[in-house]
């Protein structure tokens, strides 16, 4: 029979399986014992770690790369588990009711400092993704099921708008700014790789230095960075300005340590004095240069993500094809790829003014020869040349 060990947090499957594990009794009871160990006695936090254990592959304190779940799925269900435990944490998973999850969602979302310690306030998305986390977990201890579904009322999702990118006013100051001292100069050269990458902050926190291709110009998105399997991609670096960026990047990453192909162009700050090279920067590695140089730039708004969307942007606005901003950025969702859709047409039309319209005046681009002459002004046609009336009516 199988058995379950609490202390070693392994699963003991002894049973003989059948050929083909079908209709396999060793296999139901395998299914069975996974979810044994989630009690209702069990406090939120307990029950977490346990309902993780079946998630991960540890053994007395080691891990390999075998993973049931991508490192982003385990960080998020960490985070979020964190968030929980603020208010959950002094009950057990039989005490938890739909009356709790609902006050959850309330104070959660006011930052309610007596129902739990927050530092901030939780968006409705990242509530319904924290409470669904929860109810996983006491489905897993058969404490969830139709009964409590239809006592419980979940948040609306939120269809966010993208995040705003900058203006080219707005981009050319962050950046003046950015160069103007010494102490900032990680901040200006992050930028500019990130504004003329398009690569985000988690693709960035990823490059190794065997990622970056000097030689051939050229950058790749790891997968330990890449969002999904469509954000794995090779960007091109097109400028000199890129080129001198990276160029400094690297070099301050070889002072803190990172020689070797596998090690990491922003290392880890592991104490005041010492950076570890084998793993990668903080997601609060860049915040204190970062927020300074944001609000000396007068943009206390921008976010690091943003210089992705601002990159985007800038090429949407230039007439690049969108498919080929694409192969810049990775995937984008249909309503990300709607917004950049309607950038790029609003570039389109004012070429199309350039031609067509009246050049400048139109906010068009004058080419080389004089367009004014090569669109004659409308001149009345006689009614018998167009005997179709739809002609008569469109000429009215």
């Amino acid at each position: 029979m199988s058995a379950y060990n609490p202390d070693q947090q392994i699963r003991i499957h002894p049973g003989k399986h059948t050929p083909g594990h079908i209709d396999c009794p060793a296999c139901a009871q395998a299914h069975q014992v996974l979810y044994q160990a989630l009690s209702g006695e069990l406090l939120f936090s307990d029950a977490f770690a346990v309902w993780m254990s079946h998630r991960t592959i540890e053994t007395n304190g080691r891990r390999t790369d075998a993973r049931y779940i991508a490192k982003k799925t385990e960080r998020d269900y960490r985070v979020c588990a964190k968030a929980l435990e603020k208010f959950f944490g002094a009950l057990r998973l039989e005490q938890i009711h739909p009356g709790h999850l609902m006050e959850y969602q309330t104070a959660r979302a006011l930052c309610d400092q007596d129902a739990g310690n927050w530092a901030h306030t939780a968006g409705a998305n990242c509530i319904r993704k924290e409470i669904s986390l929860l109810i996983r977990i006491l489905r897993g201890a058969k404490l969830w099921g139709e009964d409590q579904e239809k006592h419980f009322e979940r948040l609306q999702p939120v269809e966010n708008d993208i995040i705003r990118a900058m203006t080219p006013e707005e981009q050319h100051r962050f950046l003046h700014v950015a160069a103007s001292r010494e102490e900032w100069r990680l901040i200006y050269q992050y930028a500019i790789v990130a504004l003329q990458t398009t690569a985000g902050t988690n693709e960035m926190r990823a490059l190794r230095l065997g990622d970056i291709l000097l030689a051939d110009r050229i950058i790749q998105i790891p997968r330990a960075g890449a969002k999904n399997r469509y954000r794995m991609r090779a960007i091109p670096l097109v400028t000199e300005d890129a080129m001198w960026a990276l160029e400094g990047l690297i070099a301050r990453a070889k002072e803190l340590g990172s020689t070797g192909p596998a090690h990491y162009l922003f290392p880890l700050q592991s104490s005041r004095t010492h950076y570890d090279p084998s793993r990668p920067m903080s997601e609060s590695g860049l915040k204190k240069r970062w927020d300074a140089v944001r609000t000396a730039a007068g943009l206390p708004f921008l976010r690091i993500y943003d210089l992705r969307h601002t990159g985007i942007t800038r090429m949407a606005e230039a007439g690049v094809p969108l498919r080929v901003a694409m192969t810049f950025a990775g995937h984008m969702t249909e309503r990300m790829q709607q917004r950049y859709e309607a950038i790029s047409m609003s570039s389109k039309r004012g070429w199309g003014e350039s031609v067509w319209g009246d050049g400048l005046a139109s906010g068009g681009v004058r080419g080389a020869v004089e367009v004014a002459g090569a669109w004659p002004s409308r001149k009345p046609v006689a009614a018998e040349t167009y005997p179709n009336p739809q002609h008569l009516k469109w000429l009215a």
